[in-house]
């Protein structure tokens, strides 16, 4: 993934709730053009900051057994404020429905109390639609299971209740 936009995981909930952590540092590449006397995080990659954190919830809900999760669609996004080099960006990714095989999530990103960006993300899981027989579903799953393990090592993962 080369454009990596989330450094840790500060709690996951698997499949319900991420809380994930994104310092912008002052050498990467895109502040060189972004701009080059104002820096700032461009406003789509503080969405694909919410979008890694809703896959990621995803994926660890059902141990990694979709292949792939799909975004179809991006609603109600607002943008709040700048993230500067050196700023911490707290990202938040929670279901709030599925239904038909989507799933709803509410992400927000924030630093220092004040929202930089929010949105609604509809997610889908999915195969890649290739026969069993040639293993490509099954070599998907296990290379997302080792990126994230390789990205975040041992997350901290919070029990959901059952009462």
């Amino acid at each position: 993934m080369k454009y990596r936009q989330l450094d840790r995981i500060v709690t996951l909930e698997p499949g319900k709730r991420l809380v994930a952590e994104r310092t912008l540092r002052a050498d990467e590449e895109h502040l060189k053009d972004h701009f080059p006397r104002f820096p700032v995080m461009p406003g789509v990659m503080m969405l694909e900051a919410l979008h890694q954190a809703s896959i990621w919830m995803v994926r660890t809900g059902d141990d990694f057994a979709s292949p792939l999760v799909l975004l179809r669609e991006v609603r109600n996004v607002k943008f709040g404020d700048f993230l500067s080099p050196g700023q911490t960006l707290q990202v938040t990714a929670e279901v709030i429905k599925e239904q038909d095989g989507l799933i709803t999530v509410k992400a927000i990103a924030e630093k220092e109390g004040r929202v930089t960006v929010s949105a609604r993300l509809i997610l889908e899981r999915s195969g890649s639609n290739e026969p069993a027989g040639t293993g490509i579903d099954e070599d998907v799953k296990e290379r997302a299971r080792k990126q994230f393990n390789e990205l975040f090592g041992d997350v901290p993962v919070t029990a959901t209740s059952t009462t």
